[in-house]
């Protein structure tokens, strides 16, 4: 065979595990030096999380800072202001779970169709239990709050919980490599992850480390120099300490005995060789046996290539607790985005443009209170009876509703004092407050019509178009959201694959009546005898997709709305027939059971296009047994009649002991499959080089 090789053995030395190190990274992974300036970078990023948390306050309702706060108390007059951002904010983020929509799995090629719908019913079964549509819509709420949100998809360590496991984690934990542009961060040469734990949490997984961990939360005091001379690592750690930049305050808290953990997914870049097959490609393995094969055989050429390699690190301020390759092609942190400058990347959200307004509206509350409350008097200096009360008096009783002025019965002038109040002043304030209150849900994109109140559309069209005006001007923050959670989706379907890849597997797909038995990497004898898989989940080409149909009670609530007005304008022959369709898409209890009635009644039971065609003939014949039996069961009690109503009753157990037999799978020919299995897959990933 001719190959750009003279030999295999040169082929197989330079992809030896110790030649194939990054080219950006030393043996031993990533070492302090270098996850020293990746701290370093962050510290000199732009300051944007101190106006993530403003904005954050501003929706909670802490808008007014200490120095406000004083100058109102020293004034006499209460903090007032009325969080105009909240309700508009939560109007958007009502959208999101009103319009959200599930995942499906689809499939580029028919012959796949089974294993999508395989891997869509344990997608739906990884949300329902994983909680993901709550993990998604609290990054939705960072990501149109603050600018950003995130989202952790992995593996569950408690062996006692579901498998899998998707949460939200907040924007104060996440750091990124700056110069990344790409909206899921697959550019990034590092992503950071910094978090508090229990140190007696940390040491059982890391038992080795677990002295060094305590000598360093305890300041290097007690007896730490007494360990130090039976450990030069202990040592070493304590000089690393002393002569890193990272301070004690960022990952040490002694009194609650916590200690933060870094973990550091970073991006390393290698050059190797790879196979390209006809549907994949892959990293040439020369442990692998059937790689060495194909390339002796010539059934495929090893390429040189350069490409990127995910590792995992974790840190405990200054001292390294792991570093390992993985496997992943992403770390399992998926970003939330809103906005992003354009000059500087920095991630922000609606509030920012509504922060200005909102204090428009309670600086001039503030002053409108203020003017209401405020009394002018103008007086001569002869109109007070100075001996019952002086000018200080009247300025303390004016602003009471039960006031006393002693007036001098000797003075000049009649109208020698004065209250005056400034309504007009009063009334321009108002007006210019309602205007910034308009300000803020104009700034956002909110129009009154989305928040359910009046505005100058009269008719439903034209609400209806405000409404979708203001979707429109959403649609970039929207569009982001389903990037992310498309990415989410991805994710998730990608731990579920490799929990499938290698073993037969029985997955029901369906609902009621069209239910049916999938069965993954199921191994069939052809009629020359050689073996193959059906529904091989390794080989299989899915894609994850966003449903175009919002799964939420409101849209199915909608969809039967439309569907009755349908079935009301169609003839009684064609209502009969949407019947059943109709009761699915209502939200009845046992609405599957109750359509397979009314199907049944009305003689549409259909079988499943995808059914064996024994299984369904068998269905078929069983049907007509028992059909028979319940006409025989009317008609007289003839001998003849009894001797056919028990020829059909035998039939009819005849076809359901068939179908049970052909349905099922025993416990020996699921054994039979497992073990054939492996020596099938490397039959057929032969076969396709």
């Amino acid at each position: 065979m001719s190959t750009e090789f003279d030999t295999l053995n040169e082929l197989y030395q330079e992809h030896e595990p110790y030649n194939q190190q990054p080219i950006t990274s030393p043996k031993g992974g990533l070492d302090f030096m270098q996850y020293q300036r990746m701290i370093e970078e962050v510290r000199y990023q732009p300051n944007w999380r101190q106006e993530a948390d403003k904005v954050a306050d501003y929706y909670d309702g802490n808008q007014l800072d200490p120095e406000t706060l004083a100058e109102l108390e020293e004034k006499g007059m209460a903090p007032l202001l009325t969080n105009f951002i909240k309700p508009t904010i939560d109007v958007v983020l009502g959208i999101e779970a009103k319009t959200r929509s599930d995942w499906r799995v689809t499939a580029d090629f028919d012959e796949y169709a089974d294993v999508a719908e395989g891997i869509s019913q344990k997608l739906k079964e990884a949300q329902r239990e994983t909680h993901v549509d709550r993990a998604c819509s609290d990054a939705y709420a960072g990501q149109i709050k603050a600018g950003l949100g995130w989202v952790e998809v992995s593996r569950n360590a408690d062996p006692f919980e579901y498998k899998y496991r998707a949460d939200f984690v907040h924007r104060r934990e996440m750091f990124w490599d700056w110069t990344a542009r790409k909206p899921d961060l697959s550019d990034a040469r590092y992503i950071i992850r910094k978090r508090w734990y229990d140190i007696d949490h940390v040491a059982l997984y890391w038992p080795e480390k677990a002295s060094l961990l305590s000598a360093a939360l305890g300041r290097w005091g007690g007896n730490w120099i007494t360990a130090a001379t039976e450990n030069a690592y202990l040592a070493n750690a304590f000089d690393q300490q002393r002569g890193s930049t990272i301070s004690d305050f960022e990952w040490i808290n002694p009194r609650r005995q916590r200690i933060a953990l870094f973990e550091i997914w970073y991006r390393t870049f290698q050059k190797g060789k790879i196979l390209k097959l006809p549907d994949r490609v892959v990293e040439f393995d020369p442990r692998n046996k059937l790689h060495r094969y194909a390339i002796e055989q010539g059934l495929v050429k090893p390429e040189t290539a350069i490409y990127a390699r995910m590792n995992l690190s974790v840190w405990a301020g200054p001292h390294r607790l792991q570093d390992s390759p993985t496997s992943k092609k992403r770390c399992p942190y998926v970003p939330f985005w809103g906005y992003r400058e354009d000059l500087t990347g920095v991630p922000y959200g609606l509030i920012r443009s509504m922060i200005s307004p909102q204090d428009e509206v309670n600086a001039r509350r503030r002053k409108l209170m203020n003017i209401l409350s405020s009394k002018r008097v103008i007086a001569d200096s002869d109109s007070l009876d100075l001996a019952v009360n002086d000018f200080q008096d009247v300025l303390e009783e004016v602003s009471r509703p039960d006031s006393v002025i002693v007036l001098n019965p000797n003075r000049r002038n009649g109208d020698g004092l004065r209250v005056e109040t400034d309504m007009g002043l009063a009334q321009q304030q108002f007006e210019v407050m309602r205007d910034a209150q308009e300000s803020i849900q104009k700034a956002g994109g909110v129009y009154q019509a989305m928040l359910g109140d009046k505005s100058n559309a009269t008719s439903g069209l034209a609400i209806n178009s405000l409404v979708e005006q203001g979707m429109t001007t959403l649609a970039e923050i929207n569009d982001n959201y389903r990037y992310s959670r498309h990415m989410v989706g991805e994710m998730m379907v990608d731990m579920i694959r490799d929990d499938l890849v290698g073993k037969p597997i029985q997955i029901v797909v369906g609902e009621g009546s069209v239910k049916r038995t999938v069965i993954l990497n199921n191994p069939v004898r052809n009629q020359d005898g050689t073996l193959t898989i059906e529904n091989d989940v390794a080989s299989s080409n899915v894609k994850v997709a966003l449903e175009d149909v919002p799964a939420t009670p409101a849209y199915r609530m909608q969809q039967l709305q439309m569907l009755t007005d349908i079935v009301r304008a169609m003839p009684p022959q064609a209502q009969a027939t949407l019947a059943p369709t109709f009761i699915e898409m209502s939200d009845l209890p046992e609405r599957q059971q109750l359509a397979d009635q009314v199907k049944q009644s009305l003689g549409l039971q259909q079988t499943d296009p995808g059914q064996d065609p024994q299984i369904a003939a068998l269905q078929q014949k069983l049907q007509q047994a028992e059909q028979a039996i319940e006409q025989l069961k009317s008609a007289p009690q003839t001998v003849q009649a009894q001797a056919r109503a028990q020829e059909a009753q035998i039939n009819a157990e005849k076809a359901k002991a068939e179908i049970a037999m052909d349905q099922q799978l025993t416990a020996a020919q699921i054994a039979k499959i497992e073990a054939e299995t492996q020596k099938i897959r490397l039959e057929n990933e032969l076969e396709s080089m």
